[in-house]
């Protein structure tokens, strides 16, 4: 497969007889005449862009699979037969495409994407929001929460994933994606690529994650991110 990483959690990825396109916000999108699935995990600006609705040209089959906290009057009355509005937990059969959805501890949904025989996960604000300064219960509530959303993934070998490694959370910018690494879906035969997202253009926490000595065995699989438009074939 081909993976562009657009901007921010936006990513393009190519397979042989389709395109998925995560979490457009905004930037070059690569052109394909080839089916296209949109997912946009939540409403927030930075995951969501009404954009992506120009992506359905005549000719084209273009299928937008959306969480349901996007309003249906936010897709053009034309393409709404084409949208599939989405819930945590729930499994979805498209044309060539299984979906099963995961609750995101902020809101929306993450997305675990079964295609040609690939697996792919995209967190959309799935993560371990924990920040200085806030209350320990709200933290220690927030890890248990994030924790217990990645137990779905025990088992589950993935192919490609983006997960948030977000500058802002200061010196716990790191936590999403180490309990993504630590939890039993994705160490092993899992998780064989990971792609950092949600990194708000500060592309310096990709290395810095890298770098730590305790994530030796992980830094491997971590693409190494550093500018949108970059392509990666995997």
């Amino acid at each position: 497969m081909k993976v562009t990483f657009i901007l921010h959690s936006g990513y393009f990825v190519e397979l042989d007889s389709c395109c998925l396109l995560f979490d457009y916000w905004r930037g070059d999108i690569p052109q394909s005449d080839k089916p296209l699935y949109v997912f946009a995990s939540h409403h927030h600006e930075d995951h969501f862009s009404p954009e992506v609705f120009k992506e359905a040209r005549p000719g084209r089959r273009v299928r937008f699979i959306l969480s349901k906290d996007i309003f249906e009057s936010r897709v053009p009355e034309e393409l709404r037969e084409a949208a599939l509005f989405v819930k945590p937990h729930e499994t979805y059969e498209l044309e060539g495409l299984r979906l099963a959805t995961l609750k995101s501890t902020d809101e929306g949904v993450a997305f675990l994407v079964e295609c040609e025989g690939k697996r792919i996960y995209h967190a959309g604000d799935l993560n371990c929001w924990v920040w200085e300064g806030a209350p320990k219960w709200q933290n220690d509530m927030m890890e248990k929460a994030y924790r217990e959303e990645l137990r779905l993934l025990e088992g589950k070998d993935i192919d490609v994933a983006f997960v948030p490694l977000d500058p802002r959370q200061d010196a716990d910018f790191d936590l999403g994606m180490r309990y993504f690494f630590e939890s039993a879906g994705a160490e092993a035969a899992g998780a064989a690529h990971v792609f950092p997202m949600h990194m708000w253009e500060d592309y310096t926490v990709v290395p810095l994650f890298k770098g730590t000595p305790t994530y030796k065995e992980y830094a491997p699989r971590v693409m190494d991110v550093k500018e949108p438009g970059q392509v990666f074939e995997i």
